[in-house]
């Protein structure tokens, strides 16, 4: 059987069954059912819930699916610590598509008079948001010109049956797709995918030129052709064996406002004009399931975080052959910062991977590098680090006035530096030990006496 949603959730199923939860209480997707996810994180939990009432919606909404590391290693075969090794590995491994005559997407066609989305997509996610969102959609799209598929994940808000808000931000590889079709004063045409084997979700944070099909990337990453069928309504084709598909056109000149609207960084989005999606058809499977992704939340973060510690892997192994891992923690929103882990062979060396991570993605805006003595996944033993390897006078570099994200809150306009904009210092902390020079050597229980011990045995329950 092909690769979807059900796959990923019998893999949780069998391999960490405690953090699957379903629940039959009616929950109002206004607020509520993100207040049982937030209950979860206030708890330390992230479990993956489906909520099988949800009060106004047609279909079940599963919560939280990819909120764990454990569970993305999952789609791999490997650890959390793995992830981005096994990632890079398989992104270069491009698998074309099977082209099917129809799948489980198309059991229920919807056109016409009987679209309306806000039966199949009604939560307001965060108490700030400016109304219903479709957060999980991953939306693609085919390029005009070169015919290669594109995925992207936008925030998209639900204003009524048939019309939805889509901000792709300038950056994005949608954005200038459209912007060839509005040239010609065309539509772009596109496919709102919402629930499939999460391969898709990871494709589509691929940060690769415009030219590669998603579609293949998405099938390497999963080890297996991902199968595709025409639209009910477009020239496209959409992905078979999704959950939910909501086809559409992005509308050439038309602007319209959209937002506010909480974010991964945790903050509140602001509201401004976006492009607007006409909807011309839903598909979606007989007994489909909602997968909603819950915005300002550690699942969000996770969402990128994979293919972003990939890449920065990958840029940095050119420079710095013997780095050993980097890691995007959580306390930086798995986008702002990054702890890079090397076997340092020279003086200077780790400031040259810390220049190549910055400049490789424009998001991270702090680089700390480290000694392949530290795990850079356990945070407590990075700032362990910082706190005994740093001297700030020598070892921190700041980097003025280069290119970040909007929606890093300090980010600020070269007219204005106390409005909003894309520019941020970087800074690098070598927390690195000089080569060649005496330093204090560290001290603790040998492992082969600690590691072998079971607790139990001098401990046991009862």
């Amino acid at each position: 059987m092909p690769k979807d949603l059900r796959t990923f959730i019998k893999q949780v199923e069998d391999a960490y069954p405690q953090s699957y939860l379903k629940t039959s209480k009616q929950v109002d997707p206004n607020l509520e059912l993100t207040g049982v996810l937030r209950k979860f994180q206030d708890d330390g939990q992230f479990p993956m819930v489906l909520f099988e009432d949800v009060k106004g919606c047609d279909v079940p909404v599963l919560g939280n699916a990819l909120g764990h590391r454990d569970r993305l290693g999952l789609l791999f075969d490997t650890d959390s610590a793995g992830l981005a090794h096994a990632y890079d590995e398989r992104q270069g491994t491009l698998i074309k598509p099977e082209r099917v005559e129809s799948g489980p997407v198309q059991d229920i066609v919807l056109t016409g008079d009987d679209v309306d989305v806000t039966k199949i997509a009604n939560i307001v996610h965060c108490g700030e948001d400016g109304g219903e969102y479709i957060s999980s959609g991953v939306t693609v799209a085919q390029d005009p010109d070169n015919g290669a598929y594109n995925a992207g994940i936008y925030r998209i808000q639900v204003i009524g049956p048939k019309e939805l808000r889509l901000d792709p931000g300038a950056y994005s590889h949608i954005w200038h797709m459209h912007h060839k079709q509005e040239q010609r004063d065309e539509p772009l045409e596109v496919a709102i995918v919402i629930g499939h084997y999460p391969t898709l979700y990871m494709a589509s944070q691929y940060r690769g030129p415009l030219e590669v099909d998603e579609i293949e990337v998405a099938g390497g990453l999963a080890g297996e052709a991902m199968r595709m069928t025409k639209s009910a309504t477009l020239g496209i084709d959409v992905p078979a064996d999704a959950e939910i598909v909501i086809e559409g056109k992005l509308l050439p000149r038309v602007r319209k406002w959209e937002g506010p609207f909480g974010e991964f960084s945790w903050y509140l989005g602001p509201a401004h004009d976006t492009l607007v999606v006409e909807v011309t058809a839903i598909t979606r499977r007989r007994d489909a399931i909602y997968q909603d992704v819950f915005n300002a939340h550690p699942e969000h973060n996770l969402i990128g975080m994979v293919g972003r510690e990939a890449n920065l892997l990958s840029k940095v192994r050119a420079v710095v052959p013997s780095v050993r891992a980097v890691s995007m923690p959580f306390s930086a929103c798995c986008r702002f910062a990054c702890y890079v882990s090397i076997g340092k062979e020279y003086d200077g060396q780790a400031r040259n991977a810390a220049l190549t991570a910055l400049g490789a993605d424009p998001f991270v805006k702090l680089c700390v590098v480290v000694d392949d003595d530290i795990d850079p996944y356990d945070e407590m033993r990075v700032m362990w680090a910082v706190a005994t390897r740093v001297r700030a006078d020598k070892d921190v570099i700041v980097i003025p006035e280069a290119y970040t994200c909007e929606l890093d809150p300090t980010a600020y306009s070269i007219e204005d530096d106390t409005r909003n904009g894309a520019l941020n210092a970087k800074w690098i902390i070598d927390a690195t030990k000089p080569v060649g020079l005496p330093f204090q050597v560290t001290v603790d229980v040998p492992e082969e006496v600690w590691k072998p011990i079971r607790l139990e045995e001098f401990f046991p329950v009862g």
